[in-house]
């Protein structure tokens, strides 16, 4: 059964405001709006996200989701904030006026929607902290209107002092997306049960020393291995993507990892002398 659209007058704004929505950094963050807030032709998902350490609200799988991955692995970002809202109401109201164009309205109630950008993300360079602005769209959806909202976007950064971007399909490497998407719930061993820091500390010189080594599919690789040392199937493989999504080894994150077609080739290894 599909969703009903939450519908926006001066009390609902008031109201998520009031929810702290929009406010926050880290854990804290609270976006404007959730999956159970807008209906999706797409497939929507709760992530738990490795920098903010929350549950992080997609209306897109190919899209923003995939976009989310490519910003968890970059080494900049520091944090994501999704659905972040263009507060207050009167500034985009301005902005559309000042440009000529129709500001977004609820098509129920008339009254003006609080605009919101797709990604705000925190970015560290250095000593040196920034913000910048992501509006996450296929091709195929830019159309006039689409790209007149965009205006209003992208002067509201603007006039923030945001560098703000337009991300398409061009902008997305689909191989590393799958990647992380394929690490991502490795990253801590809370998630991996029996697999903890003594077992990863014994195993990583032997998987690393016979991963070198061969030229056998990974899956392959690992599941003779977890056999040798009788560790419950899959054990090893886990810890491979434990170590690659704390980058103690490195690959080429941007060719596709085929665990069951082809040999993991480890660029890199910077495991700690003495563990983790």
């Amino acid at each position: 059964m599909a969703k009903a659209r939450t519908r926006t007058t001066a009390a609902s704004i008031a109201r998520r405001i009031k929810e702290g929505r929009g406010a926050g950094h880290f854990a804290e963050y609270k976006p404007w709006l959730t999956i159970h807030d807008v209906p999706s032709t797409g497939v929507v998902t709760r992530i738990l996200g490795w920098k903010s350490g929350r549950l992080h609200h997609y209306l897109s799988e190919h899209f923003e989701l995939a976009h989310h991955y490519q910003m968890e692995w970059s080494k900049e970002v520091v944090d994501i904030r999704e659905q972040f809202p263009l507060l207050p109401l009167e500034k985009t109201l301005f902005i559309a006026q000042k440009l000529g164009i129709r500001h977004p309205i609820d098509p129920k109630t008339k009254h003006p929607i609080v605009m919101t950008a797709d990604m705000v993300l925190t970015v560290k360079k250095g000593e040196d902290v920034g913000f910048v602005a992501h509006s996450i769209k296929p091709i195929s959806k830019l159309n006039r209107r689409t790209l007149e909202k965009m205006q209003i976007e992208k002067q509201f950064f603007k006039e923030m002092g945001i560098e703000w971007s337009l991300i398409t399909e061009q902008q997305i490497n689909y191989d590393l997306v799958k990647n992380v998407e394929w690490l991502h719930s490795a990253k801590t061993l809370s998630s991996l049960g029996h697999v903890n820091k003594d077992l990863v500390n014994q195993m990583q010189p032997n998987l690393y020393n016979t991963l070198r080594q061969s030229d056998t599919p990974l899956a392959k690789v690992t599941l003779a291995l977890d056999k040798q040392y009788a560790l419950p199937k899959g054990t090893c493989i886990q810890i491979v993507k434990h170590l690659i999504a704390n980058r103690y080894w490195v690959i080429d994150m941007k060719q596709r990892v085929r665990s069951t077609l082809s040999p993991l080739i480890i660029k890199e290894n910077n495991f700690p002398i003495g563990g983790i």
